[in-house]
């Protein structure tokens, strides 16, 4: 399976959200998962160190045309990753082969990109995890799902929350 992990790359950054951002990496590759992620730096990138540390597969996303896009023009890093594609894109619209390459995504967190990051996986029809209590979107998550649902969507039992990151790569797996 291929999990995107998707959530807050700059602003606050939190020291026990980075700690369970890196665990769900590292869970994902125990579990012999591919992890995927918008190339860019925050609780995405922690979870991709974390992958990458437990021998999994890291496939980045980048916005960018090239590494020196992506490095000079975004500042993001090139450590951590199996494989990069550079899609020059830009940001948000990377967002749409990343959601759409991925068999579901995790939400950590977020601002508006990941909202976006969200409901491209919801209208997908992806199974979707989120981190309870990581702050930002999260926090207005359960909400908006529960409004945007309906016959066409079904996605009542598609959307799953845990604040544990081991449980909620498992309940993922369950779906």
């Amino acid at each position: 399976m291929k999990i995107a992990v998707c959530g807050t790359s700059i602003g606050p950054i939190k020291k026990d959200i980075l700690r369970k951002s890196w665990e769900i990496g590292a869970e994902i590759a125990r579990q012999k998962h591919v992890i995927m992620f918008g190339g860019c730096l925050g609780y995405p990138y922690e979870a991709a160190k974390g992958a990458y540390a437990n021998k999994g597969k890291v496939m980045g996303i980048s916005p960018a045309k090239d590494k020196g896009e992506h490095v000079k023009k975004y500042g993001f890093p090139t450590d951590s990753v199996s494989e990069m594609r550079y899609t020059g894109l830009g940001i948000p619209e990377r967002n749409l082969p990343l959601v759409k390459g991925s068999d579901a995504v995790i939400i950590i967190a977020g601002q508006i990109g990941t909202l976006n990051e969200f409901t491209i996986a919801f209208q997908e029809k992806k199974r979707i995890g989120v981190l309870s209590g990581s702050g930002g979107i999260t926090e207005m998550l359960g909400p908006i799902a529960e409004t945007c649902d309906n016959e066409r969507y079904n996605m009542k039992n598609k959307v799953i929350y845990s604040d544990n990151p081991k449980e909620l790569v498992k309940k993922l797996n369950s779906l």
